[in-house]
């Protein structure tokens, strides 16, 4: 149910000084299905290859070259091959801390950055990070100029119903039950198929368009998890909630509505606010975080580790779980920066008798450091990457819930 079927038939060019990786490297994409492969020995030879190349889906380089490293290769795609390069991803074995200060680097340009693999290479964990990447995220231009999206697009989306939820599941790691499910937005577009969040959702923050599709998002929700309650009762679904509508004085009203037409408790329904929009505004959104916890709306911190929140702080807030930013979820147990920071978010949960949620889980290795650290609820796609209503139901099925 992955997207490993749409990197078929894709270019991919290999950028690595030693011979013997940069052949695995490439035997491991041919053997993927990659219909065009290309090497080059260091950033200078890639770089003059890609000025050859009309366009390539993914660069795959290694950081420490001679003539010109991996990080001076990205910067220089970063600012003159902008639409020729899709997807980079950085393969390297310096050390974990710096491979964890490159990504942070790559993130801060316009590169779509897929991973940062420790080498050598290896085909599973390759696998693993194209299945979960569709690379139709990465839309074309349209006219020659970058792909934009409107305002009037996105609204006139919400009004053909093209904007839906997708599901995520929430796992337990104290018995590996299915607990709850996050939705997320995505777009059913007519002509470029499931869009990525990442491409509208600044419409859906703020202003009159923002309220309108939170509700309207809120009661397909609430259809929806009236479907999976009948196969698992108790189930809860959390959905993002921007910060800016917790200005909306008919907001806490307009929801206790909406989830009690659908017969549905307000529990069902976790409110998720990320840390760093809420906390640079929590002064006057804590009466109505307040009202919400009085009507009976579980409250989650997204996004935990980001931004700058404090004990006293979060003590102040009426919040019952905490999610952990997959930054310092996903190969924490290789990172101790990560591991460090992870250790100590759980912990303060605890401490708080917040339910820890951590998102990005994406292997065996992150569920079982999560599991020894006491984390309470996974969720990544270790266990499924967001899914239809219809898929969602399948998914549970196919795992006996």
């Amino acid at each position: 149910m992955g997207y490993l079927d749409k990197w078929l038939q894709r270019s991919v060019m290999v950028v690595d000084d030693s011979a013997t990786h940069r052949l695995l490297a490439v035997g491991i994409l041919q053997d993927l299905g990659f219909s065009k492969v290309w090497e080059a020995e260091n950033g200078m030879d890639a770089l003059n290859k890609l000025q050859a190349l009309d366009s390539v889906d993914l660069v795959i380089t290694d950081l420490n070259m001679p003539c010109m490293d991996g990080v001076k290769l990205l910067e220089n795609i970063a600012a003159t091959m902008k639409g020729k390069v899709q997807f980079v991803a950085v393969m390297s074995g310096v050390p974990r801390d710096v491979l964890d200060a490159v990504q942070g680097v790559v993130d801060a340009s316009e590169l779509d950055l897929l991973e940062v693999f420790p080498k050598p290479l290896r085909r599973e964990e390759v696998e693993r990070v194209l299945d979960a990447c569709n690379p139709d995220w990465h839309l074309p231009s349209r006219g020659g100029s970058k792909f934009t999206i409107s305002r009037d697009e996105v609204s006139q989306a919400l009004q053909l119903k093209q904007l839906v939820p997708y599901f995520q599941p929430k796992i337990s790691l104290k018995d590996n039950l299915l607990c709850g499910v996050e939705a997320l937005v995505r777009w059913e577009h007519p002509h470029y198929g499931v869009l990525s969040p990442s491409l509208f959702v600044e419409y859906l923050e703020d202003g009159e368009l923002a309220i309108r599709f939170f509700y309207h998002f809120l009661r397909d929700v609430c259809t929806a998890l009236l479907h999976f309650q009948a196969v698992r009762p108790e189930l809860h679904a959390s959905i993002n909630l921007p910060v800016p509508l917790l200005s909306d004085p008919n907001l806490v009203d307009e929801m206790t509505t909406i989830v009690q037409s659908k017969g549905l408790p307000s529990k069902s329904i976790v409110l998720e606010v990320t840390e760093t929009s809420l906390m640079s505004n929590l002064a006057p959104s804590l009466g109505t975080l307040a009202r919400l916890r009085l009507n009976g709306f579980g409250l989650a911190m997204d996004d935990y580790g980001t931004g700058y929140s404090s004990m006293k702080q979060l003590s102040r807030s009426p919040f019952t779980e905490l999610k952990i930013d997959r930054e310092f979820v996903h190969d924490a147990s290789s990172s101790p920066k990560k591991l460090a920071i992870l250790t100590s978010a759980i912990a303060m949960c605890q401490k708080l008798q917040l339910s820890s949620v951590a998102e990005g889980v994406e292997t065996e290795s992150d569920r079982q450091q999560l599991a020894a650290l006491g984390c309470d609820v996974a969720q990544g796609y270790h266990y499924s990457r967001p899914l239809s209503e219809e898929m969602f139901m399948l998914w549970m099925q196919e795992r006996g819930v």
